[in-house]
């Protein structure tokens, strides 16, 4: 990876730019937070005075530290991170979750000169500088910032609301801050905290085929993973994974609309009514199925049906569904994730003569996006699902049209075995006697099952 600049209802029966500003710029009015992980670096938790090594949540974790509250000096009382710190200059990274490409996105943090007591009056009098970054394809030069000036070793100087505007490249994208501070002490460096983000979120493509659904993404911190890896995890025990939906990237909608049953011919001169019993049934898809299948290695027994496959994955997205219907102890609910269904329903449609007639639905739908995650591994799992919708009913359409040409030559052909009794046959072959026909009129056949 190089880097890259910052910058109906009812069911029926019927017919990249860039900016560095001191200021977030004007969005649309949906504009929402992005969840930043220990953007205040709260952990680990330092001594008031003192520090403490490592970044929970950024990457890499272990290198340099965060300063205490009051060695910090942070007007609202957070925890920093140093970008220099035991003779080297560090790069802090973290992923940007629920983000999708296309989005775009205002970082924004806080940044003082550094607050350690071996820097010297020359390090701090003209601020000191450090680069922020969006870790994609592309090596674009890096825009680099200064902190404020201080005269005063071991005190800060905050700026607050900085702010760095781009457009999403990928989902989850990743953000570095990097020490640009090469002078002699090299544990002397800038500080930031208070890392906080907000986008506007790209369209949700509608578009997406439910049979060719995004590949899922998996990671373990904030390094790719590959995904079978993060999807044997969660099915390694009921309680390993906990499933979030993203409610900004689910919808529900209809389907495409498919004839189902027989499709009926009335060939005789009065309407006729068709009892008959049809049945429904809607898959799911997801992409986690669709993962394995491309890779050769279908899931089994059901290579379909992720609820057989991986039910214990299955039963963690039931789960984190419910809960985001507004259900949290994921209990009894109206409104369960369903895998699949399966309809029977009696209907008795009525066929005008010369008419065709046949049945149509057009399911109902539900497209879940979101992510499992492992808090003791730090795994995440990005998935989707498409099942059919519960709180959505199906719609049914009776169809009918004129005749062709070909069903009308149907409808006047003679039966098409000799052996047929048949009432225009001779005496012997006759069911009933009956009178002959009316002279000029055509005897006509009624196909139930054309």
């Amino acid at each position: 990876m190089g880097r890259r600049l910052l910058l109906r209802t009812g069911s029926s029966l019927a017919a990249a730019g860039l900016a560095l500003a001191a200021g977030p710029p004007a969005r649309a009015a949906d504009t929402v937070d992005v969840p930043v992980a220990n953007g205040t670096f709260a952990q680990p938790v330092a001594p008031d005075n003192g520090t403490a090594a490592g970044h929970t949540d950024w990457s890499p974790e272990n290198n340099g530290v965060v300063f205490g509250k009051a060695l910090a000096q942070h007007p609202s009382g957070y925890q920093a991170a140093s970008l220099n710190w035991n003779g080297a200059a560090l790069a802090l990274r973290t992923r940007l979750w629920g983000v999708k490409a296309g989005s775009h996105i205002t970082l924004s943090w806080d940044d003082s000169p550094g607050v350690d007591r071996r820097c010297t009056s020359a390090q701090l009098k003209d601020g000191q500088t450090y680069n922020v970054s969006l870790i994609a394809p592309g090596n674009p030069p890096d825009p680099q910032i200064t902190t404020r000036g201080t005269d005063t070793v071991g005190t800060a100087s905050w700026t607050t609301g900085r702010t760095f505007g781009f457009d999403a490249p990928e989902d989850n994208p990743m953000v570095s801050f990097d020490s640009a501070e090469q002078r002699d002490s090299r544990s002397c460096g800038p500080l930031i905290t208070n890392v906080t983000a907000r986008q506007t979120p790209a369209p949700v493509d509608q578009k997406v085929r439910k049979e060719q659904l995004p590949a899922p993404k998996a990671y373990k911190g904030n390094e790719p993973l590959e995904p079978g890896i993060a999807v044997d995890d969660c099915e390694g025990a009921a309680a390993n994974c906990v499933f979030t939906v993203d409610k900004g990237s689910s919808y529900q909608y209809y389907g495409q609309t498919r004839i189902i049953g027989e499709v009926y011919l009335n060939c005789s001169r009065n309407a006729v009514v068709d009892d008959r019993r049809i049945e429904v049934t809607e898959p799911p898809y997801d992409n986690l199925t669709q993962y394995y299948a491309l890779k050769g290695t279908p899931l089994t027994p059901n290579r379909s049906d992720i609820s057989q496959s991986r039910p214990n994955l299955a039963a963690q997205a039931a789960a984190g569904f419910s809960a985001a219907g507004g259900n949290p102890a994921a209990v009894s609910t109206g409104n369960p994730l369903t895998w699949s269904r399966t309809s029977t329903k009696g209907i008795n449609p009525t066929i005008q003569p010369g008419e065709v007639s046949w049945i149509e639905v057009q399911p109902a739908r539900e497209r879940v996006t979101g992510s499992f995650s492992n808090a003791r591994n730090k795994y995440r799992l990005d998935a989707i699902f498409d099942v059919p919708a519960t709180s959505l009913p199906d719609r049914y359409f009776q169809r009918t049209g004129p005749l062709t040409d070909v069903e009308l030559q149907r409808c006047g052909s003679a039966r098409p075995t000799a052996g047929t009794p048949d009432n225009g046959a001779g005496p012997d072959k006759r069911l009933l006697a009956v009178d002959a026909p009316p002279a000029g009129v055509a005897t006509r056949t009624v196909p139930l099952n054309p």
